[in-house]
């Protein structure tokens, strides 16, 4: 490329921002030449581009950003350290395929004093895109800030040689130690908790959400990107073992409002197992869409066992505390009621566990129904008899 070529040549003082990106990678791939005088080049985003860890332009930068490496430029660990510490005023930190490699049958991680870990007193945005033990692998040697500001983005996916369970539970120590970094009290009036928390699957990948505010008009169409503090992408084909370890990863403790779209993998007691068996007791809010096992396990888990009118799940595991005691807005949507007897979908079913938890002083004050099949004006006249406010899209519905 002649513009690099000009610059390596000769001194570039003024030059203080630098993206270069191709929508493809070119074979051979252009390089950041070694010798590069913008000694006040504080961005660097590259993508389809490689580069030399050893390079003079990763020094001092603010911003950097690496996009799909070729194999033979991947950094090794200690490489991609010495340069993060070259860099101690670095706020937005950006590496998509671009980490260090480690080899597919790897049973365990080094471990390194915190005491030699890279400080970035400073970062404010955090991209990793990797395998699960290679995201892990560089969180484990970086110290993130305990700051308001900080926002984390975390693709991972999984060896295709490994199983993918041994991964998960290698990583998820690190990645949530490095997670706390998000949600500390910095200073104490200022403390950032995790009070949302989204679901979301597409395309055999599974999208985790979790934010420190929450707005009761937020509706899945229509959430704000800028409220997002951390961003999960995970394999969808580990998302049993991750979705029984989210409240291990993050803690649910001030969890106030959660939002499942898309479809799961479920099993009996999914709901006691997912919220940590009791970890989310302020969980005010739940929000289902469209996911008709999950439908049927909260059904069953919202079940009094002191109280119970509701139908005897045969099967179903039998539970012994209040699940969700907080619980005082449900929201459906796009999910099929049946009218079948075998079926625990049923209207009737409903309306039981929320007489159930009525009778425990733990009645909902408001109910939304929308997009929902198999449910008429007769059963909506009956819900609203244990619910203060109840919200239907009557022109969906049968009957």
């Amino acid at each position: 490329m002649e513009f690099l070529d000009n610059v390596s040549s000769r001194s570039a003082p003024k030059l203080r921002s630098l993206s270069l990106g191709q929508g493809y990678a070119q074979t051979p791939r252009i390089a950041i030449p070694l010798s590069f005088p913008a000694p006040n080049l504080r961005s660097l985003q590259i993508r389809n581009f490689d580069i030399s860890w050893t390079s003079s332009v990763l020094t001092g930068l603010t911003v950097l950003g690496i996009k799909e490496l070729s194999p033979e430029c991947l950094p090794t660990l200690d490489e991609l350290i010495s340069v993060l510490r070259r860099m101690p005023a670095l706020h937005t930190l950006e590496l998509e395929d671009a980490l260090p490699t480690l080899p597919p049958q790897t049973t365990s991680l080094p471990c390194t004093p915190r005491a030699l870990n890279v400080q970035l007193p400073h970062l404010k945005r955090l991209l990793l895109a990797a395998k699960f033990l290679e995201v892990a692998n560089v969180l484990a040697r970086v110290e993130l800030p305990d700051s308001t500001m900080l926002e984390v983005q975390l693709r991972c996916s999984a060896f295709s040689s490994m199983n993918p369970n041994q991964e998960w539970n290698l990583s998820l120590p690190i990645i949530s130690r490095a997670l706390e970094s998000c949600f500390k009290a910095t200073p104490a009036k200022s403390r950032r908790v995790p009070r949302t928390l989204r679901l979301h699957t597409f395309t055999y990948n599974m999208l985790v959400q979790y934010s420190t505010v929450w707005n009761p008009s937020w509706v899945p169409d229509y959430f704000p990107d800028s409220q997002w503090t951390v961003v999960l992408y995970f394999d969808s084909e580990i998302s049993t073992a991750i979705l029984s370890d989210l409240w291990r990863l993050v803690p649910f403790n001030n969890l106030e409002a959660l939002y499942i779209e898309g479809f799961f993998t479920c099993w009996d007691g999914f709901w006691t197992d997912f919220l940590g068996h009791g970890a989310a007791r302020n969980l005010a809010n739940i929000y289902l869409q469209g996911t008709r096992r999950l439908f049927e396990d909260l059904f069953t888990s919202l079940r009094s066992q002191r109280h119970s009118l509701a139908r005897f799940a045969v099967g179903c595991s039998h539970q012994g505390q209040i699940f969700a005691p907080a619980l005082s807005h449900l929201a459906l949507d796009s999910v099929e009621f049946d009218t079948s007897f075998w079926s625990f979908r049923r209207v009737s079913d409903l309306f039981d566990v929320l007489v159930d938890r009525a009778n425990e002083g733990r009645g909902l004050d408001h109910l939304t129904i929308t997009r929902c099949t198999g449910i008429t004006t007769h059963d909506v006249r009956l819900l609203r008899e244990v619910v203060a406010n109840l919200d239907w899209d009557e022109d969906d519905a049968t009957g």
